[in-house]
């Protein structure tokens, strides 16, 4: 059973800062004004805001896989075949299957592509920076925070919004 609740104005204001840095030049506050919900899914919740999907997971809100608009404007690293069956169930990206990758600094989100199709498999945080990163011959580079496959993504599958 899924546990849908509307959040009190307090954990609006809290999480405003973090979903306008997705959506720069949008008035947050008149769009929030239409409610926002969340669904307690385990160790993550999705958050619904104004037909934007949103995920909080370890301290981070992450906008979900099917906010196209969103992913677009984030930098992207893509993997190799070897390397999605993995990041699709959750792995952290390792740097010997990245193909290749936008300029990114470390902490900020980006977007987890295969190399074949650029469809996004996961959202992230970056452990590093994009320069550093280049330069690595192993090691972690981004931090899965949100997969396809994982309940936020089933979630919105199975509303219709991906």
């Amino acid at each position: 059973m899924l546990r849908r609740r509307s959040l009190s104005s307090d954990e609006v204001e809290e999480i405003l800062p973090k979903v306008g840095v997705f959506l720069p030049g949008v008035n947050l506050k008149k769009l929030a004004k239409k409610g926002v919900e969340s669904v307690e899914l385990g160790k993550m919740e999705a958050v619904f805001f104004s037909g934007y999907t949103f995920v909080r997971s370890e301290g981070y809100v992450v906008p979900a896989l099917n906010n196209d608009d969103i992913l677009k404007t984030l930098p992207s690293v893509w993997v190799d075949r070897g390397a999605v069956p993995r990041v699709a169930s959750g792995a952290d990206v390792m740097r010997p299957g990245i193909t290749r990758m936008d300029d990114f600094s470390e902490g900020q989100v980006v977007v987890v592509r295969d190399d074949a199709y650029s469809k996004p498999l996961a959202v992230g945080v970056a452990l590093t920076g994009s320069e550093e990163a280049k330069s690595m011959e192993r090691g972690k580079v981004v931090k899965t925070l949100h997969h396809v496959d994982d309940p936020v993504w089933k979630l919105t599958v199975n509303m219709g919004y991906t």
